[in-house]
């Protein structure tokens, strides 16, 4: 209820003020959507068969964008509610999780798009889509860890903060995102196949446009990854937590 609470309380401040509003939900995919197009579809020259280039890449960029926007937000969620942080009693995990609820929202909107999309492209979505909440949940688990993890080790080394927008950037282009994996040389295929991103990305891909089941042996660095890194970052959380008080 706690996460709940916050999650409404910083969507409504995100658009307060602001004339388009929710529209802004849909801006960034759209913007890198068409960035992605113009440089790697029409100037690199990538090619994605039979299926349409844009709807390729926001079947990629839909859970790519609830990732990245739960580092970037999350990961300096703590520093930045230094008062209700050091004048509050309550469960400290609640202010990053919930910069992950606002994500969930975005996501939804830009499912929205992605349907219109693959409607549009004569595509349509096949019976497997229903993998897909699955999918999330494993994605949600993984970026979770990586955000208890991060916000808490941001309270002693502020650097990591600053360090987030380029990480988050260089993720972004060794992962499959804009590309297929396909293209991907052999020689490097299996430091993505290691990526627990990749797996992820492709079986969405999978289920939301090929009408394919998850590959489990693909998937399995993001299975493994999820459980590891969650476990590791709400223990780190845990252990610090009762200092965060003193160091903010």
């Amino acid at each position: 209820m706690l996460v709940s609470s916050f999650v409404r309380r910083q969507y409504q401040l995100r658009y307060r003020q602001s004339f388009a509003g929710f529209l802004w939900a849909i801006v960034p995919p759209l913007a890198s959507l068409s960035v992605a197009t113009l440089v790697f579809h029409e100037v690199i020259g990538v090619e994605t068969g039979s299926i349409s280039y844009p709807l390729f890449v926001l079947a990629g960029l839909a859970p790519w964008s609830f990732f990245q926007s739960g580092l970037s937000g999350g990961i300096s969620s703590i520093v930045a509610q230094q008062s209700m942080v050091t004048r509050l009693a309550f469960p400290r995990a609640a202010i990053p999780l919930s910069i992950l609820g606002t994500g969930l929202i975005d996501l939804a909107i830009t499912s929205v798009l992605f349907v219109v999309f693959a409607i549009v492209t004569g595509a349509g979505i096949p019976l497997t889509a229903l993998w897909a909440p699955l999918l999330l949940l494993v994605e949600i688990v993984f970026t979770a860890g990586i955000v208890l993890f991060g916000s808490a080790l941001n309270m002693f080394v502020r650097d990591v903060k600053l360090a987030v927008p380029l990480l988050a950037q260089l993720w972004l282009l060794l992962t499959p995102v804009m590309y297929p994996l396909d293209t991907v040389p052999d020689r490097l295929r299996p430091f993505y196949l290691a990526n627990p991103m990749t797996g992820l990305i492709e079986s969405f891909r999978d289920v939301l446009i090929l009408g394919l089941r998850p590959d489990l042996e693909l998937l399995a660095p993001s299975l493994i990854g999820a459980v590891l890194i969650f476990t590791a970052g709400a223990w780190y959380f845990g252990v610090t937590e009762p200092r965060f008080a003193d160091v903010i």
